[in-house]
């Protein structure tokens, strides 16, 4: 019996429903690998399909402020594998074993890495330029056809190592790791805008993972460049500042090194910056440079107590066998910026700032008098001033220049706790300076009023404690006309379209008037240049330095050790650069900021400016030292040689009878001061005639002169300092005592004066 009509639409319409339901099954089932798992599919396909290796982004270059290269990236190689490609047709255990020697990696560690479940495996970043081509010729076919293709799936890599052409500035600069990532100082600060964007070479590959010998296609993603860093520092500049803190660190037996920085107190940026001990940037893990200046450094442990259960320091190592924990030790303090992360009482260098306050307040004027019995009694305290003498009765003035505390013990009693407390925060002391370095530290100060005895010892600088970055952008403040600059160490970011982002000089604050400025700059220029003042030692004729002394206890103040700074700035009438110098506990017997520290400053300040072509300045009662050139009098008549030294402000000896000069010394084109010696021989001299020099440590400028005329020497004064003055002594000389030097050779002598600040 046929089905009717209706029969045959109901199935139809069944049929159509159940076409409908698997086709949507269908639709919803593609939709679903093809949009929920497309990504993940596409992803395995590629993977099966295709091998992929990276192309490392140069990191950007980091410049000095006149475009030097103080950081930039190499191309390297970097040596991987494909294990895959190994299994098929390499040998793991010949190349394990050749690859071993060549590379300095243990035979079996090489192994594990080749023999993984990967496509891809790195055996050895950044081989050295010996390495990769010792691995080249394992993998010559011309040199050894079997061992070639034994090392069948071992590949190179482009990589990217970091490089430093001049090696200073480790603090500054930082260094890079393992993976080029930024890890201290501005590369780590701008690691993102370093780092640039890795590209990736992908190639055709069998099912099984390894790479199809005839290649089909090969897809390259180029790699981009990262930004460039432009910093306000200036190389030469750093140079100066590394090479004086180096000397200081050996001749004061620093046991915590030293700190310096140069800033343009008019703008705020950083012109040099450093930390010594130091570490070599292109090896940054490496301990022995700051081992070998490091005095006594004791790592400490938490495996060793005490019996009060306190962690103890474990005792200094043998050098031989240094465990891992003293060398990570080792690093963190090799590797800190003392400049901006360690905190210290700046003692009286921070006078500058109360005395400033006070003029600004009008809570003292130049003349104010005030009385120094070497003591003043503050509530129940008995506190000393440097003298324990006493100044007797001076000026405000004469009480900066002596570095006077009761003179400002008195003066901040005027100012009351609350009006120190608010130059302090106005000059910045109470916040982090945010300069574009990592690891600032924050001031250490009175969060909870002040008492009476607080207010007395933080006058002169001890009772709170703050960064050198701190101190000498409140200095700069105090110099600069009376605006507190923030300070800056980065001038611009940049790439290879132009400048992305340039960083200003940023005025943070105005703390004190112009007039209060100029006041201050002319006081403590006085203390420089005043050969009875405490900075006397930072005196430099023509170079107008002004600065302040510094000593301050550190810890255990029973202990004795101590902290000497100088902070001084130039020219006095128009700052073009300031300078801190900080050397931690030194190991000598005059530990006073104004003995050793203020003609470090002077002498650095003076190589500053010489590069910076400030013309010298010299006052009514100075005159510039007068340098001789020596002619050139061989072959001339002796009495007319004798007219032409003595009409050149020099004196002469004559050696010899004869009528014609056949030598002289010193030689032509030598510098002499006036009034030295040059010697005129009218007979061939033996040329191995010498003179040995005497040990001048110690003497007086007269005793040094005359001890170096009697063996027929010149004399020249050298260093920072008045020399002229009585109480100079000798610290150092050009020539080692001992030494055999031609006769008239000129001996530079450099002095000191006892002080105390």
């Amino acid at each position: 019996m046929k089905p009717s009509l209706s029969e045959i639409r109901k199935r139809t319409v069944v049929m159509m429903l159940m076409v409908t339901a698997v086709l949507a099954v269908l639709v919803i089932r593609v939709a679903y690998w093809q949009i929920i798992r497309g990504d993940e599919l596409r992803s395995k396909a590629k993977a099966q399909q295709q091998g992929s290796s990276i192309i490392t982004a140069s990191r950007g270059n980091i410049y000095d402020r006149n475009g030097k290269v103080l950081a930039e990236s190499a191309s390297v190689n970097t040596l991987i594998c494909n294990p895959e490609d190994i299994k098929k047709s390499g040998d793991a255990s010949v190349i394990a074993t050749r690859l071993a020697d060549v590379i300095g990696m243990e035979p079996d560690r090489i192994k594990e890495l080749i023999t993984k479940e990967s496509r891809y495996q790195v055996i050895k970043k950044r081989l050295t330029a010996e390495e990769t081509e010792n691995v080249k010729r394992l993998m010559d076919s011309e040199i050894d056809q079997t061992i070639a293709k034994a090392f069948t799936g071992i590949y190179f890599e482009d990589d990217s190592k970091r490089f430093y052409p001049f090696n200073v500035a480790p603090h500054i600069l930082g260094f890079t790791g393992y993976d080029n990532n930024g890890i201290q100082g501005i590369e780590l600060t701008f690691d993102d805008e370093l780092m640039g964007i890795n590209g990736s070479v992908e190639t055709n590959q069998n099912a099984d993972g390894s790479t199809l010998k005839d290649q089909q296609a090969e897809y390259i993603n180029g790699a981009v460049k990262g930004d460039d860093i432009v910093l306000t520092i200036d190389e030469t500049i750093q140079h100066f500042l590394e090479k004086h803190l180096e000397e200081a660190v050996t001749e004061d037996k620093l046991k915590e090194g030293a700190a310096g920085i140069v800033m343009n107190p008019k703008t705020g940026e950083i012109l040099a910056m450093s930390t010594k001990p130091d570490f070599d940037v292109n090896n940054p893990y490496d301990i022995e440079q700051f081992r070998k200046y490091a005095i006594d450094f004791k790592a400490d442990t938490k495996n060793e107590e005490s019996e009060d259960g306190e962690a103890t320091p474990k005792p200094t190592e043998n050098p031989d066998e240094l465990s891992d924990e003293y060398i990570a030790a080792m690093r963190n303090k090799m590797w800190r910026n003392k400049a901006v992360s360690d905190t210290y009482e700046p003692g009286s260098t921070f006078k500058i700032i109360t005395a400033a306050a006070a003029l600004e307040e009008h809570v003292v004027d130049l003349d104010t008098g005030f009385y120094c019995p070497g003591f003043k009694v503050v509530a129940d305290r008995k506190i000393g001033c440097a003298n324990t003498n006493g100044h007797g009765a001076q000026t405000f003035v004469e009480g900066v220049r002596n570095s006077c505390n009761p003179v400002f013990m008195d003066v901040g009693q005027g100012l009351g706790a609350e009006k120190f407390m608010e130059y302090f925060t106005a000059f910045g002391l109470t916040k982090k300076t945010d300069i574009e370095l990592v690891g600032e530290s924050s001031s250490i100060y009175y969060h909870n009023g002040m008492s009476e005895v607080d207010l007395a010892t933080s006058s002169f600088g001890q009772g709170f404690q703050i960064t050198p970055i701190q101190l000498i952008t409140a200095v700069s403040a105090v110099v600069n006309g009376g605006e507190r600059m923030k300070p800056q160490i980065v001038k611009e970011i940049r790439n290879s379209t132009g400048v992305i982002k340039t960083y200003e000089p940023e005025v943070v604050a105005r703390v004190i008037s112009e007039e209060t400025s100029r006041k201050m700059r002319e006081i403590l220029e006085s203390v420089v240049a005043l050969p009875t003042s405490t900075g006397k030692n930072a005196y430099v004729k023509g170079c107008r330095i002004g600065g302040k002394t510094g000593t301050s206890e550190k810890g255990n103040r029973n202990e004795g050790n101590r902290i000497a700074s100088f902070i001084g700035f130039a020219p006095a009438n128009d700052p073009q650069v300031v300078c801190l110098v900080m050397l931690d506990e030194p190991q000598i017997d005059n530990k006073y900021g104004g003995t050793i520290a203020a003609p470090l400053v002077g002498e650095i300040i003076e190589d500053v400016l010489n590069y910076l072509g400030v013309e010298k300045q010299y006052t009514v009662d100075e005159e510039a030292d007068v340098r001789i050139e020596v002619p050139d009098l061989r072959s001339s008549d002796i009495s007319a040689a004798e007219d032409i030294i003595n009409d050149s402000n020099l004196n002469v000896r004559v050696v010899g009878d004869g009528e014609t000069v056949v030598d002289q010394l010193p030689k032509p084109g030598i510098m002499l001061n006036e009034k030295s010696t040059v010697i005129l021989y009218t007979e061939q001299q033996d040329e191995t005639e010498t003179v040995e020099v005497p040990d001048l440590r110690d003497m007086s400028v007269g005793s040094a002169r005359e001890a170096l005329e009697k063996r027929g020497l010149n004399f020249e004064v050298i260093g920072a300092g008045h020399s002229e003055m009585t109480g100079a002594y000798a610290v150092n000389q050009s020539v080692e005592a001992g030494e055999s030097v031609p006769p008239a050779t000129v001996i530079g002598v450099e002095f000191r004066q006892l002080t105390s600040d």
